[in-house]
């Protein structure tokens, strides 16, 4: 009942708006009219003739004739305006009730017809949200493979694909989708870098043979190019030549702003090379290995920052730990499901090919 009732009044108060703006009723009839261009227009001549005449320019029997002329003129503009006529008004009067009682009844009508009143009302707590459309990855990667059977020549489905293969862990069709990138539109610092880090990964971690030598290229190619570089120094500081490592790693860190998030690593980069350069000892693959299970061990037992899982995972990846990088990843994101505080792990993630196995917030 509560219903119809607000129904009614609802529909009462639109039928009289719409009745009372059909019957042409002037709206805020106290408020003074503006005024029409005509009467602007000779406003603005009679200040004109005050000012020449308060100026000297006009004598005061000019002037006074002047604005007699001005009123004449007036006078005479507002007798030809021509007005309304009333022709019409009766019948219009007439047809303006019925034609607002004809909505009326056009709404009750059409709502009989197509609503359900007699339907309860639910509760908001009962309500639920429709469910999202699911995204079958596997599904719009077999779409795109075979659409780039049809098109072999599109550089952009090749460029959309790639990047999914490395993410997915597939490092060997994503060393095939750069190479077609790399064929199709030409070699560049960045698209040289991915091939080398797919082929990379697809070695378990060494960057020997090929993958550095795209690394060269892409760095010679561009000089400022930031992934190209830490991959040559870190390599050469990996294989002994410290000389070589230091100046690499410096040339990094002069590009750096300070507040990226590699700029650390390449500070210890550099810290290990250059202590090696100066003679002292550098502590050998199974120490390192120890040091690395020992903060896994640590973290595993008693939890631990993002910055510190963010190490782990980088360290495992450093030493070719791909498996083991991606369960200490998935423990990390166990850890700290907010993606907000997981953003420089999550890049370093993606850059690496680890999959994002568990659902985060």
């Amino acid at each position: 009942m509560v219903f119809w009732i607000l129904v009614i009044i609802v529909t009462a108060v639109a039928c009289a708006a719409l009745y009372y703006a059909a019957m042409r009723r002037p709206v805020n009839a106290a408020a003074p009219a503006a005024p029409d261009a005509t009467t602007a227009h000779f406003r603005l001549q009679l200040k004109e003739i005050v000012a020449d005449s308060a100026s000297g320019r006009l004598g005061q029997a000019e002037a006074l004739a002047a604005r007699g002329e001005l009123a004449r003129e007036l006078l005479r503009m507002r007798s030809e305006k021509p007005g309304g006529t009333q022709e019409g008004t009766g019948r219009l009067d007439r047809l303006l009730p019925l034609s607002v009682l004809l909505v009326a009844v056009l709404a009750f009508g059409a709502y009989g017809f197509l609503g359900s009143p007699q339907l309860p009302s639910l509760p908001l707590a009962t309500r639920t949200d429709p469910a999202p459309v699911g995204i079958d990855l596997d599904e719009a990667i077999l779409r795109v493979e075979a659409q780039l059977k049809k098109t072999p020549e599109d550089l952009r489905g090749w460029t959309v694909i790639a990047p999914i293969y490395k993410q997915l862990g597939r490092f060997a069709a994503a060393s095939r989708a750069y190479r077609r990138i790399i064929e199709l539109g030409g070699p560049s610092a960045e698209s040289e870098t991915n091939l080398g880090e797919a082929l990379m990964l697809a070695n378990g971690g060494n960057a020997e043979g090929e993958p550095l030598e795209l690394f060269r290229s892409a760095a010679a190619r561009d000089q400022r190019h930031l992934r190209s570089r830490y991959y040559l120094a870190s390599e050469a500081t990996r294989l002994g030549d410290y000389e070589k490592a230091v100046e690499l790693w410096n040339e990094l860190l002069a590009l750096a702003e300070g507040s990226e998030d590699w700029v650390a690593t390449a500070q210890r980069g550099l810290s290990m090379a250059s202590a090696a350069l100066d003679g002292d000892s550098l502590p050998d693959a199974s120490a390192i290995e120890g040091m690395v299970e020992g903060l896994a061990a640590r973290l595993a037992a008693s939890g631990g920052t993002i910055e510190e899982w963010t190490r782990l995972v980088r360290s495992r990846l450093v030493l070719g730990q791909i498996e083991t990088a991606q369960a200490d990843y998935d423990a990390a994101r166990r850890a700290y499901p907010d993606a907000a505080m997981r953003a420089e792990l999550d890049v370093l993630a993606a850059d690496n090919g680890l999959l994002s196995t568990e659902a985060s917030n």
